[in-house]
């Protein structure tokens, strides 16, 4: 009866020990070390304040099953506080290769991005290049998923014969089809013909 007693002293200091250990060397020290390293990358950046999630250099890749592939880097980012699988990225580029070895460049201020379905909101200073094509915009919404991106507010397209100017582009990536829309059924399409002449 004695030995039993002293068995179970003894397992439970064995607990109790194994309890504290992981409270105070994981734990505490955990906390120090992710203070410690957001500490040094927002001295390196001075830009993001306030963030337990801030992330330096950062890329993401995915492919479809067609052999389309998407790139995405940004100079540094955060993890967003409300949606876990969402990253607010600062001074982004994208790249998408398509399968017939065409590619479609994205750049923007900033973006947010959904790691776990690829889509992607850019905004600010939003470039897109593709063929020989130029859109700038405000804003633009991609679902790599969907192969299609939607270009907004403040819209200017450029292409070899043609500049306009409108509230809406969508563009399948993959078969080119564009749609071109203004908010206001009564305002139209601002469309300006670029003539070669050999002059220029």
């Amino acid at each position: 009866m004695d030995k039993k007693i002293y068995i179970q002293i003894l397992l439970a200091v064995i607990i109790i020990f194994l309890i504290s250990y992981v409270y105070f060397f994981y734990f505490n020290n955990n906390d120090e070390k992710i203070i410690t390293k957001i500490d040094i990358e927002k001295d390196n950046l001075n830009v993001v304040k306030g963030s337990d999630d801030l992330i330096t250099d950062m890329t993401y890749y995915s492919e479809d099953n067609k052999g389309n592939k998407y790139e995405i880097k940004s100079e540094y980012g955060v993890l967003s506080s409300e949606k876990s699988n969402l990253i607010l990225m600062d001074k982004v580029t994208a790249i998408i290769y398509l399968s017939n070895n065409e590619k479609i460049f994205i750049s923007s201020n900033k973006a947010n991005y959904n790691d776990e379905n690829n889509d992607t909101s850019f905004n600010g200073s939003v470039k897109m290049i593709y063929n020989e094509n130029t859109i700038n915009s405000e804003y633009l919404d991609l679902s790599f998923k969907n192969h299609l991106a939607t270009l907004y507010d403040n819209v200017k397209f450029r292409s070899k014969l043609s500049n306009l100017v409108a509230d809406k582009v969508s563009i399948d990536f993959l078969n080119k089809n564009t749609k071109i829309k203004m908010n206001d059924e009564n305002n139209k399409v601002l469309v300006r013909s670029v003539i070669d002449n050999g002059n220029n």
